[in-house]
Parts: C-alpha cells; sequence; structure tokens
C-alpha cells in the first residue's frame, strides 16, 4: 500500500499524462485540428456529382462536441473531488498528538515500543509472526501466537532476537498463516502509532507516525494515548497494585499484625 519514509508511496504524484483532464483536454485540441483538416479535406476534394452524406458530417460534429462536454464535466468532477481532500488534510491536523490503528504492513516503532494486530480469516494450522528491519532483516519472531480466526493484539518492546534494544524507526510486519491443508490464510494487519505529521500532496491525504506514513483513507481509529503505554509500566502499575491489596488482605484477616507492621516501620 507504501522512500525516505515508509510508506510514502501514498504521497506519490497522481496527476500522470493522460490522468487529468488538462491533458484530455490539449489532446482534444490537437484532435480537433487533424479532425478540421480532414474534414476540409473531404469537402475540398468530393465529388461534385456526389457529395458527402451531409448526416454523417453533422453525426461527426456531434461526437466531437460529446467529448468535450465529457471533459467539461471531468473538469467540474475534478473541482468537487479536490474540495473534498482539502477537508480531508484540514480534518486531518486533528490526529496530530494522537493514537490511531491503521491498516499497514509497516509498524512504527516509538519510544522503543510498538503495537500492532493481526486478523486471520479462518482458524490456522500454523501462523508465524516476524518483524524485518528496513534492510530486509527479520529481527523478530513472536512465539506462541493465536492461530484461530479473528484479531489478535500483540505488543513488542523494541528488542531483537538477541535481546538488544533497536533504534525507533519503521519496521515491517511479516504475518503467514496456513490452513491443516497447508493453504494461505488471508490475513489483515493493522499498526497503533503516535501521530506526528499530515502530510498532503493535493491528491492524497498521509498521516504520519514517527517514520511510517499511511494513506489517511487506511486509519481506522482513534484510541486514547494510553493504549500505546509501554508494558514496562502497566507491569509497574499491576504489581503495585498487587502489592496493595496483599497489605489490605494482610490488615484484614489480622488488624493487630497489621498495626504490628505499622508500628515496625
Amino acid at each position: 500500500m507504501t522512500t525516505s519514509v515508509s510508506g510514502l508511496d501514498v504521497l506519490t504524484n497522481a496527476q500522470t499524462t493522460g490522468k487529468d483532464s488538462a491533458s484530455s483536454k490539449t489532446q482534444l485540441f490537437d484532435d480537433m485540428e487533424a479532425f478540421l483538416y480532414l474534414l476540409t479535406q473531404q469537402l475540398k476534394y468530393q465529388d461534385p456529382l456526389d457529395p458527402m452524406d451531409t448526416s454523417e458530417y453533422t453525426n461527426q460534429l456531434v461526437q466531437y462536441a460529446q467529448v468535450e462536454q465529457s471533459i467539461q464535466s471531468n473538469e467540474y468532477l475534478e473541482t468537487i473531488v479536490a474540495q473534498n481532500v482539502n477537508a480531508m488534510a484540514t480534518q486531518a491536523i486533528s490526529y496530530m498528538d494522537q493514537t490511531v490503528q491503521a491498516l499497514s504492513d509497516y509498524l512504527p516503532l516509538q519510544d522503543g515500543y510498538a503495537k500492532f494486530s493481526y486478523i486471520l480469516g479462518a482458524d490456522a494450522a500454523s501462523c508465524v509472526v516476524s518483524i524485518q528491519d528496513s534492510k530486509g532483516n527479520f529481527v523478530k519472531s513472536f512465539t506462541g501466537v493465536e492461530q484461530s480466526a479473528g484479531r489478535h493484539e500483540l505488543e513488542w518492546d523494541g528488542r531483537d532476537s538477541n535481546g538488544n534494544k533497536l533504534e525507533d524507526g519503521a519496521y515491517v510486519l511479516v504475518v503467514t498463516a496456513v490452513d491443516s491443508a497447508g493453504s494461505s490464510i488471508e490475513v489483515q494487519k493493522t499498526v497503533f502509532g503516535k501521530v506526528t505529521g499530515v502530510a498532503y500532496d493535493g491528491d492524497v491525504v498521509a498521516i504520519g507516525m514517527g517514520e511510517v506514513a499511511v494513506d489517511m483513507n487506511s486509519v481506522l481509529a482513534v484510541h486514547d494515548k494510553s493504549e500505546l503505554t509501554p508494558p514496562s509500566a502497566d507491569t509497574g502499575n499491576d504489581d503495585a497494585g498487587n502489592d496493595d491489596t496483599g497489605n489490605d488482605d494482610t490488615a484484614e484477616s489480622d488488624p493487630d499484625e497489621g498495626d504490628t507492621q505499622t508500628q515496625t516501620v
């Protein structure tokens, strides 16, 4: 779907020759000159005893007029599309500093943490989830992943298979799944990321998540910032909560002992 920033083919120039109405109109004018030349030559060299049928002459002019009207309609449609894209670009600014979830094969590693999901179209007999760096090297493989049909989330602490901390950036998410017969299963991938930029090339609006960019139309949801809270922070909170619970249970089962502990501390 995606050269300095992964996914930036969403920003490639869509105004290729012959695609827009301006180039079509230029071609029409060139054809018109050729058409008029041929028409005058027909009139010039027609047989006076058997002149060109006027209905055929009229039909040629009508066909040309229809083409011209079609191009005019395309111009109006292009104007409407451009206005809609401009509105999307304005809307995209509101995504800044927000956490979004988008369809993408590129995974943004931000602040040493990444989160993504994969959606299996059917139950898999085997499923492999891996991450590649920008050079195509596999840096991380996940074991014991879910193989049932549906959506499954995974988190990555930014470390490779050897435990080395990797730099923030764009990585490639690779998920392969096969059924019991060895046939491939359809897999969709979504990534989470903090929006750090918005780009607009006059044709496409792109959302930047660190070094990963996706078409705005690929954004599926906007989440609370806590959605990208690193596991270490979650673990710390859970541990603290467990400790507190432990202390509370002790106090309830033996109030005197709780008092003694308080006095000792």
